[in-house]
């Protein structure tokens, strides 16, 4: 192992451990050592960019793109730190040019490659969501899911901004069909429970956050959701907060 290998592992097991300072000085002097190292000075940039040392981390991030110009993971990160900063037009730019780095088949199969390009797509629409653009968040979420399909999380997103636009059973429809996928996703099942509750089908609720108590007995969601079932039927229904032990009581107070 050369020194300027040395440097660079070491670099990466201070990252691992959040040891900056140590991190940036085995890095620079990596980069030293070899000037050319697009590696190194991609580390950096993602070092720049967590430190929130944004002029440094653009520069890293082009120096390397300079020296590897179809270095997909730093256009991509450079294409995030651009939309964090507000600067969406250059992070549109950043991104497509990534895109066209990995139209190739045999490199769009890289699962790796995939997966990043999925997560860019959830914090674009992370993004239209925040402006109140629901149509324009799930196209990105549907672009999301098309790279990256088994991802329950990426649903779960999607039937958030079905909810938002009022179409309750859209969301419900989505989340039924993570269960199928994911039936032990407990993330998921929270969400279909509040999904069903939120249609009166009280029953089908409560039957969701009981299979989470199954597979998580200290949920601290699926515990509060129970709690929030049993007080909004407590004028018509009088009992008291049970334990999860007797919740298959509750249910049948509730058929």
């Amino acid at each position: 192992m050369t020194l300027y290998d040395r440097y660079l592992a070491s670099a990466k097991e201070k990252l691992k451990e959040k040891n900056f300072e140590e991190a940036q000085k085995h890095l620079l002097l990596a980069s030293e050592i070899n000037p050319n190292s697009h590696e190194a000075l991609f580390l950096l940039g993602n070092l720049y960019h967590t430190q929130s040392q944004f002029e440094k981390a653009i520069e890293a991030y082009k120096k390397a793109l300079a020296l590897k110009p179809n270095f997909t993971d730093a256009a991509l990160s450079l294409s995030i730190l651009y939309n964090d900063l507000g600067q969406y037009e250059e992070g549109r730019l950043m991104f497509n040019r990534a895109q066209k780095q990995v139209s190739g088949p045999t490199d769009f199969q890289d699962s790796y490659i995939q997966e990043k390009l999925a997560l860019k797509h959830v914090e674009l629409g992370e993004l239209y969501e925040t402006y109140h653009r629901f149509l324009e968040a799930e196209e990105q979420y549907d672009k999301a899911l098309k790279l990256s399909p088994q991802s329950p999380e990426i649903i779960v997103r999607i039937a958030k901004v079905h909810e938002k636009q009022g179409a309750l059973s859209e969301s419900l429809k989505e989340l039924k069909k993570l269960k199928i996928f994911h039936p032990d996703y407990v993330p998921g099942l929270v969400k279909l429970g509040l999904a069903y509750y939120a249609q009166g089908k009280m029953i089908e609720a409560i039957q969701e956050w009981e299979k989470v108590l199954d597979m998580d007995p200290k949920n601290s969601e699926a515990l509060l959701y129970l709690d929030m079932a049993q007080k909004a039927h407590r004028t018509a229904l009088p009992f008291k907060l049970v334990p999860k032990t007797t919740i298959p009581d509750l249910r049948r107070s509730l058929s």
